[in-house]
């Protein structure tokens, strides 16, 4: 301790002072002939990241020079400085804004630039931040409470349960509005950007005014096309009833597709029978935890990724016990297509699928958060010997189900019949000599009841999983939509706060100024990743790692949504929704307490309003002001929420950020679209 404090109180300028002057300092040593033409590709390089930033040559070739020709760090310096050169004017700005009279809050106001921190020795000059100006946001009136419901009334169709393939035509929804009579927006003629009442930031932190625009750099649109004609992307889930061997199922395969190594493999396999779990180490591929291993469950949602002949998959492996449903919900919900996994097993297939197993919860979710095709792996089909009789068994009570209850069609079901212990129809078929023994070691001694496979699996002439799963198809991204992120996890990074998460909508790339909601604070990207390698944009239906600076980690969280500086999503805790209950014990009524799942979002509510029940097939309202809603009912509702406002939007206006999950004591009891948010900000 008392050295820590003798430096404290050290006086570096005496300690220092040896006649150096930095003043008279010059460095006359010139560039050699290749360093000049390293600096010439680096200035160009540096250029293309900051597109239309207000930035001299001499500053940027300052910034290269002392980075001694790191274009990442340099940029990254750059783009710091213009941040932190905004933010002082933002101050400066909230500042002056906040001695005026309260009546002229809202005019424009001048303050005299400030500049920004000189760079480190080397650099001579300083980049100044120039600020852009956007336009107003209209401001669009609410219907009326007492209009009729039929004058906005959205269509639900259950035979698509698409909650939108058969929407009437509805007033577009206000992105952020209030009544006329009601307390005005807080708007920024500079920046464009409108911030409601109530979606403010914290006290001491002021909403930017303006916000450096460093320019559309890269034609994302275009690079997004070029790409998806190479090979188009599919966010995956996993989902099924607990212990149906999921991880170790999807663990074999990303072995058997090259992306986990033999040395890997035969690590788990040594650890696993250490502890009496040996049939568990493909399993420990996807379930990296202590816990997780050692209660031989999957708690939280894995991500990885791997890629088929024609498709690049990000795979998320969700839990599947009922204790982490939300985690499930949260995975699901960034998911384009799914792996529903079923144990063959006697007894084992009955346990998930009837009462209180989670088979069918998770095909209810899967289907309500958006997912259309559905692959279903009947795995463990080697413990009953191969049998036909026992695969067709529970084809037949699966596919009724799904095309019944959970509302799929039958042409995006498709059944495949695999082990995900043995690897038997993963990726191939066992050949003669060539023998799936479920080990990492090729020269493992055979079976016979293994070895029997040959004659026992003769009877299935279809395709493998991997080859199923190749030929899914690539759903519409919204890449021209304004841009949604939703994040799932947030952490101090090394070069600033790293926030993950998928794109929802939109597009994003190195350098642009970016909103986060709640909180309306502003933020630029510094750096992204997409699968763990660097790039320097991302589209819709991307999971991406972004770093972020000029914002602090306490002002993103969890469940906050990075969108457009110029379109806001709306943040509420009051809307209306659309949603189909289902088997519920209790019939809802008014006042209904549920707990709302949206995206990585678990809030308190209550059913506030029951406004009308449809005609699921027609979508014509069939009784007003209902006084419950029983189990398979349509109706439209009211919903409020007890805590903070989220970030929500209607379905209209994205699929993605439309959708909720209704649950109470442990059940899912309802899901539904958003169809009008009612009140802005909290």
């Amino acid at each position: 301790m008392s050295r820590h404090r003798n430096v404290r109180n050290m006086d570096l300028d005496d300690e220092l002072d040896d006649g150096y002057d930095e003043d008279d300092y010059t460095e006359d040593t010139p560039m050699t002939a290749d360093e000049q033409a390293k600096m010439s590709d680096a200035i160009e390089d540096v250029k293309a990241m900051l597109g239309g930033a207000n930035i001299s040559v001499k500053e940027i070739e300052d910034a290269v020079w002392y980075y001694y020709f790191d274009v990442d760090k340099a940029a990254s310096y750059l783009i710091d400085q213009i941040t932190a050169a905004e933010q002082k004017k933002q101050k400066a700005a909230a500042a002056a804004a906040k001695k005026a009279a309260p009546s002229k809050s809202t005019q424009s106001g001048t303050s005299t630039p400030i500049g920004t921190p000189k760079l480190p020795s080397k650099a001579k000059e300083t980049p100044k931040a120039t600020p852009t100006k956007g336009q107003d946001d209209d401001i669009v009136e609410f219907l009326d409470d007492d209009e009729d419901v039929t004058d906005h009334q959205l269509r639900f169709d259950m035979s698509a349960m698409n909650f939108g393939a058969s929407l009437k035509q509805s007033p577009a929804t206000p992105k952020l509005a209030l009544k006329s009579t009601g307390t005005p927006l807080l708007s920024s003629e500079k920046s464009g950007v409108s911030t409601p009442v109530g979606s403010a930031p914290p006290s001491g932190v002021s909403t930017p005014k303006a916000s450096t625009k460093l320019g559309k750099r890269i034609d994302v649109v275009a690079e997004y096309q070029k790409r998806v004609a190479e090979k188009e992307s599919l966010n995956l889930v996993v989902i099924g009833h607990v212990d149906a061997g999921k991880s170790t199922l999807m663990g074999h395969l990303l072995y058997l597709q090259g992306e986990v190594n033999e040395k890997t493999i035969r690590k788990h396999e040594r650890d696993a029978q250490k502890i009496g779990k040996a049939s568990f180490a493909f399993a420990w591929v996807l379930d990296e935890t202590g816990e997780e291993r050692a209660r031989g469950i999957t708690m939280d949602v894995g991500v990885t990724k791997f890629e088929t002949e024609h498709r690049r998959f990000t795979l998320l492996d969700a839990p599947g016990h009922r204790d982490f449903i939300p985690n499930m919900i949260s995975g699901t919900a960034q998911a384009d297509v799914a792996i529903l996994v079923v144990d063959a097993t006697t007894g084992e297939f009955e346990s998930g699928f009837d009462a209180n197993g989670q088979t069918k919860e998770h095909a209810l979710l899967a289907r309500s958060l958006g997912v259309q095709q559905l692959v279903i792996a009947v795995n463990k089909l080697d413990v009953v010997q191969w049998s036909e009789a026992r695969f067709q068994e529970i084809v037949s009570k699966l596919e009724s189900f799904l095309v019944k209850d959970a509302s799929f069609k039958k042409t995006n079901l498709i059944f495949i019949p695999c082990s995900g212990f043995t690897g038997e129809n993963l990726v191939k078929r066992s050949k003669k000599g060539n023998i799936c023994n479920g080990s990492a070691v090729s020269d493992a001694p055979v079976d016979a009841s293994v070895s029997s496979v040959l004659e026992d699996f003769a009877w299935y002439k279809g395709a493998t999983l991997v080859q199923t799963i190749d030929k899914l198809d690539a759903p519409t991204r919204a890449v021209e939509k304004p841009f949604r992120m939703s994040v799932t996890d947030v952490f101090k990074g090394t070069g600033g706060v790293s926030a993950a998460g998928r794109l929802e909508a939109g597009h994003v790339q190195v350098g642009e100024a970016i909103m986060v909601m709640p909180g309306s604070e502003m933020a630029v990207v510094k750096t992204m990743e997409v699968n763990d390698e660097p790039v320097r944009w991302a589209a819709a239906g991307d999971s991406v790692l972004l770093t972020l600076s000029g914002i602090d980690i306490l002002q993103v969280s969890t469940g906050s949504v990075l969108c457009a500086r110029d379109a806001p999503i709306p943040v509420t805790t009051h809307f209306a929704a659309q949603i189909v209950v289902f088997d519920v014990k209790i019939p809802i009524t008014v006042g209904f307490p549920i707990i709302m799942h949206h995206q990585s979002h678990n809030e308190p509510g209550t059913i506030s309003k029951l406004v009308a029940t449809i005609d699921k097939g027609t979508g014509e309202i069939v009784k007003k002001s209902p006084r419950h809603l029983a189990k398979n009912t349509t109706a439209m509702v009211e919903i409020k929420l007890n805590g903070r406002a989220i970030p929500l939007e209607t379905f209209k206006d994205s699929k993605e950020l439309g959708r909720v999950m209704l649950r109470k004591g442990g059940d899912t009891v309802a899901a539904g679209i958003v169809t009008k948010i009612l009140s802005f900000g909290s």
